[in-house]
């Protein structure tokens, strides 16, 4: 992958988002705004990734609905790669139907919505002429974007740009997805299940999102990669910092100590068997802290649930959905005025 490509794409695509008329006008401390990315819907089958979250995505939006939120999806929200959007449709209709009312509005009234490379083909002529010729009329006041701005600060984008076969080449790869993968999917029950597949292909792609975000001095959120980053820090981040806080913590005896580290290793243990026995690389240089200019919603499509996040009246919040309990659970959360500001000092 090439960061220096990634970044041009970057740059033109903030570019764009940031002109006045294309912004999103986003009050921080009185606007409630809910970020979900990478759904991958497909039509139900044994290899829709997103149908067994499905019912809990419903909730989750139906929460998020009823508390006044608007719904910003930065990509891969459909699978287009494999799957034809009326088989899509007839599946997810309603779910549809629902993200597009809970979305915000551009200048000319149209829903905003951001495309990622598994739904990219949302942009050509031929899927407005498929939707013609079904008579769907379902996104005819939606406009696909490939990023979003929320004033000037906030940056949404899906974060495919800059890798040849999701972004120059992506018909090759959609090809090569739907005649093979798809059918390896339904033979042995198998999906692109958490995070990406190669962590090295994803580190490299966070290092670039890290360092364009750090050098442009926003906040920027993204998808694509299926791991949910907050604040440029990983899972494996928040706990080592967790286990930093509970040996310095003086109010715990030894023994509730002792049990509350041994939970951590055991989480840093999954996180290991998950990256081939590898710890994640951080985002700090090893001489400084991180600048918490970097985030990711996660995906749609873990086994045990959904991840998001959310920007409450003043708030940043990284928001895991359990699907056993159906519970809602934050993960981490800080005043967005806290991060911008070191952001800016950088």
């Amino acid at each position: 992958m090439s960061r220096f490509r990634m970044h041009l794409k970057f740059d033109a695509i903030y570019k764009e988002a940031s002109r006045t008329e294309n912004m999103v006008a986003f009050s921080p401390e009185e606007d409630r705004i809910v970020l979900f990315s990478d759904h991958h819907k497909g039509a139900g089958s044994k290899a829709d990734d997103f149908k067994k979250n499905a019912a809990l995505y419903e909730s989750a939006l139906s929460h998020y609905d009823k508390l006044g939120y608007k719904l910003i999806l930065i990509g891969d929200s459909e699978e287009l790669w494999e799957t034809r959007i009326d088989h899509i449709l007839k599946r997810y209709r309603a779910i549809i139907s629902q993200e597009i009312r809970m979305s915000p509005e551009g200048e000319d009234g149209k829903k905003l919505r951001v495309w990622g490379n598994h739904d990219k083909e949302v942009i050509l002529k031929r899927f407005a002429r498929s939707l013609r010729l079904i008579e769907e009329d379902l996104f005819l006041n939606v406009e696909f974007r490939e990023g979003v701005c929320l004033g000037r600060d906030i940056f949404l984008v899906h974060g495919h740009q800059g890798r040849f076969f999701e972004d120059q080449a992506w018909r090759i790869s959609r090809w090569a997805i739907k005649i093979f993968w798809k059918t390896i999917q339904k033979a042995f029950r198998i999906g692109r299940d958490g995070p990406a597949e190669n962590y090295r292909i994803r580190e490299s792609l966070e290092l670039g999102y890290y360092s364009w975000a750090a050098r442009n001095k926003v906040i920027l959120i993204c998808g694509h990669t299926h791991r949910a980053v907050f604040a440029s820090q990983t899972h494996h981040d928040r706990i080592l910092a967790g286990m930093e806080n509970i040996r310095n913590d003086t109010s715990l005896d030894g023994a509730e100590q002792k049990r509350l580290l041994t939970e951590k290793e055991r989480e840093l243990e999954e996180i290991l068997k998950r990256n081939h026995g590898r710890a994640p690389k951080s985002f700090g240089d090893g001489a400084s802290k991180s600048v918490p200019c970097y985030f990711n919603d996660g995906c749609c499509g873990y086994t045990n649930g959904i991840t998001c996040i959310e920007l409450d009246r003043g708030w940043i919040r990284l928001i895991k959905w359990n699907r056993a309990e159906g519970s809602r659970q934050i993960f981490a959360e800080d005043r967005i005025d806290h991060i911008l500001n070191q952001v800016k000092e950088l």
